[in-house]
């Protein structure tokens, strides 16, 4: 589905379609149609799940009609189908080409939304899990990005209709990153580093504390604050540690 706020009717539109999803669809060159033909031939494509030819219809569309009245919508479309197709690239690119054509759109809520699933995606793919590849090892940026849209949407637009699945995209983004930190604290605590281990650990206890990372955190900073001789940071560390109301499913 596209927006929810302004494409209802392609939504419902979508639901019924999916039916009929053995209907033949021609796949000639973009015909010269009518700017509504080619927006009502683009929802078609990308209810049946044929982004390729969405986007095909959606570019003629963008083209043929630079300042039509469906520019906006066709470029808030065009965001949609990409991140549907995995295109993360291009959909930055639509991202960053509305904001900078719309400062002030009302859907500005939407593209939030999107710009952080976009960047959740390029992260990472649930086939990738499925094969065992380990997303703590990744570069976090885009985790970083995904955390910041996220957190934006919900402080700026806490009524929006995509404020709540945001909200709980949010703690899985955090719990990655927490993840993340503390497999490279675990590295350095191999190594011996327990300085650079606490750097790592602190991390956890500071900015993910609502994590289930948090509680092993702790314990290990106040042994190697201990081992290290650093009794002050220790016991600071310990009355964290005791005043804190840890999760029952915590390490």
């Amino acid at each position: 589905m596209f927006s929810k706020k302004i494409l209802l009717p392609f939504a419902a539109l979508a639901m019924l379609l999916t039916g009929c999803s053995s209907e033949i669809v021609e796949k000639d060159a973009i015909p010269d149609l009518s700017q509504e033909a080619l927006h009502a031939k683009a929802k078609q494509y990308a209810s049946l799940g044929d982004y390729s030819n969405a986007v095909d219809y959606l570019t003629a569309l963008d083209s043929r009609y630079p300042f039509g009245e469906l520019t906006d919508q066709v470029q808030l479309d065009m965001i949609y189908v990409y991140y549907k197709s995995h295109k993360t690239d291009l959909a930055r690119a639509a991202i960053s080409r509305y904001n900078r054509l719309n400062p002030n759109s009302m859907y500005a809520d939407y593209v939030l939304y999107l710009s952080g699933l976009t960047y959740l995606q390029a992260h990472g793919t649930m086939l990738q899990d499925f094969l065992g590849f380990d997303r703590a090892q990744k570069d976090p940026q885009n985790l970083y990005d995904a955390y910041k849209n996220f957190y934006d949407l919900i402080e700026t637009y806490p009524d929006s209709p995509y404020a709540k699945d945001a909200y709980y995209r949010l703690i899985g983004v955090k719990d990655q990153i927490a993840r993340r930190e503390w497999e490279i604290a675990s590295f350095y605590q191999k190594k011996g580093a327990l300085i650079s281990a606490i750097r790592h650990y602190q991390t956890i206890v500071y900015s993910f504390s609502d994590t289930k990372y948090v509680k092993k955190a702790l314990e290990r900073m106040i042994e190697n604050y201990e081992e290290l001789g650093l009794n002050v940071p220790a016991q600071n560390a310990r009355k964290v540690y005791e005043n804190s109301n840890f999760d029952e499913n915590c390490l």
